[in-house]
């Protein structure tokens, strides 16, 4: 069954019945697309990891309601935080890195801007994120990750500075993700992962990202498409020191 996001609102109501806010392109689908209405049932969720089922008791554009017969706190936000600077990619690329990231548990997206990157709108923030909220509803977590306007690469290495694990990933490199994993220990609880575009990042901004605390590590003797080493990495990162 669909899940929809709600701002839930005060109610004088009784304990059973749950009020709240839903998006216009929420109203959309649960109206054109499913076709539901009052005395359907639905799944809601909301900000703090409540997962609510029940009947629709009012639907208008922007508004919901609905007798709630069932209740479920979520544990499906991660204790890790997992922060990914991707170089922004050519095509939809983006698309695909964004809904896997959601999936695999990240808190934050920053679109890079880097010295090779051939993409430098900032016209798909609005997508990007309407993508991660999709992305949201679908597995089963309650808060989207925010995915920012993008960001040129020196400034992006001030963001989140204060994190325990910050790294950069880059071909060549004799010192692996998996081993450098390995001998840190578990209880890391935020981490700072680099992505490049197509071509990978200049030596320059390496050099940068070392001056700045940042690891360069890489992720075997394959290079790997940009848009496949997100997900492999974060997939280790979350799989040692996340929920995975």
């Amino acid at each position: 069954m669909p899940r929809f996001p709600i701002r839930k609102e005060p109610s004088t109501e009784d304990d059973r019945t749950l009020r709240g806010k839903i998006s216009e392109s929420d109203y959309t689908h649960i109206t054109k697309v499913l076709r539901l209405g009052a005395g359907d049932r639905i799944t809601v969720f909301d900000a703090e990891s409540t997962e609510y089922e029940g009947t629709i008791t009012d639907l208008s554009p922007g508004t919901i309601a609905l007798q709630v017969y069932s209740t479920r706190l979520l544990q499906t936000e991660p204790g890790l935080e997992l922060n990914l600077f991707q170089a922004i990619l050519k095509g939809n690329k983006m698309d695909g890195i964004i809904s896997q990231a959601t999936q695999l548990g990240v808190s934050g997206i920053f679109p890079l801007v880097s010295e090779r990157t051939q993409v430098r709108s900032t016209a798909k923030v609005d997508r990007w994120n309407k993508i991660a909220r999709e992305s949201t509803k679908q597995c089963g977590r309650t808060v989207p990750p925010a995915v920012s306007k993008p960001v040129d690469f020196q400034r992006s290495l001030e963001i989140r500075n204060e994190s325990e694990m910050k790294i950069v990933l880059y071909e060549n490199q004799s010192e692996l993700l998996r081993d450098y994993m390995g001998s840190h220990e578990k209880s890391v609880r935020t981490i700072n992962l680099f992505i490049g575009p197509e071509g990978g990042f200049s030596e320059q901004e390496i050099t940068l990202a070392k001056e700045k605390g940042y690891t360069v590590l890489g992720l075997g003797e394959r290079i790997l498409r940009a848009e496949t080493a997100s997900v492999v990495s974060l997939a280790l990162l979350q799989s040692r020191y996340g929920d995975i």
